[in-house]
C-alpha cells in the first residue's frame, strides 16, 4: 500500500466533491478518515468512487429556478452513531437556490451523542449557522426572501 497514490486519489475526489459533486460528500468523508492507515478495501473503495464518476459524466448539477421567486431552503439529516470506529454520528446538509443546490456539507460531528435527537439538534445547529450566513449573503446580493426554510426529518 505504500505505493498507492491514496492520498492524492482522495484529495481529487474531495476538489471534486466540492466543485460539482454533492453525491460524493458521504462517500469522501468515509474514505477521508483512512488517509493515514488506508488499506487495500479502502483503495478498492476509492477505485470503486472514481469509476462511479466515470459512469455519472453525463449528470450535473442543474441551477435554474424551478419557482418565481428564488428562495433558499436546507435540508438536514444526522444518522446516530453511524462511525463504526468511533460511535460518532454524521451531519449533512444541503441548500438549494430555485431548486438548484448551492452549498453542501457531510461531516463527522465533534461529540458522541447519546441519543438521536442530539444528534438531530446538533446537525440542526450546524446547519442553521449556514443558513443564517446564506441569509446575510442573500440580502447582500439584493435577493429579498423572508428567510431561509429549514427542512429536517425529526
Amino acid at each position: 500500500m505504500a505505493k498507492v497514490p491514496y492520498a492524492s486519489a482522495v484529495g481529487c475526489l474531495m476538489y471534486a466533491m466540492a466543485c460539482t459533486h454533492l453525491d460524493l460528500a458521504h462517500a469522501v468523508s468515509q474514505i477521508y478518515k483512512y488517509m493515514s492507515i488506508p488499506g487495500r478495501h479502502h483503495w478498492e473503495v476509492v477505485k470503486w468512487v472514481f469509476r462511479y464518476l466515470k459512469d455519472t459524466v453525463g449528470y450535473g448539477v442543474v441551477s435554474g429556478s424551478q419557482q418565481n421567486d428564488p428562495l433558499v431552503v436546507g435540508y438536514v439529516d444526522s444518522d446516530y452513531a453511524g462511525d463504526l470506529d468511533d460511535r460518532r454520528s454524521t451531519t449533512g446538509y444541503v441548500f438549494t437556490l430555485g431548486g438548484g443546490p448551492i452549498c453542501w456539507k457531510s461531516t463527522v460531528q465533534c461529540i458522541v451523542s447519546l441519543s438521536t435527537i442530539e444528534a438531530e439538534y446538533i446537525a440542526v445547529a450546524e446547519a442553521a449557522k449556514e443558513a443564517l450566513w446564506l441569509s446575510g449573503l442573500s440580502k447582500e446580493l439584493g435577493v429579498e426572501q423572508g428567510g431561509v426554510q429549514l427542512h429536517c426529518d425529526s
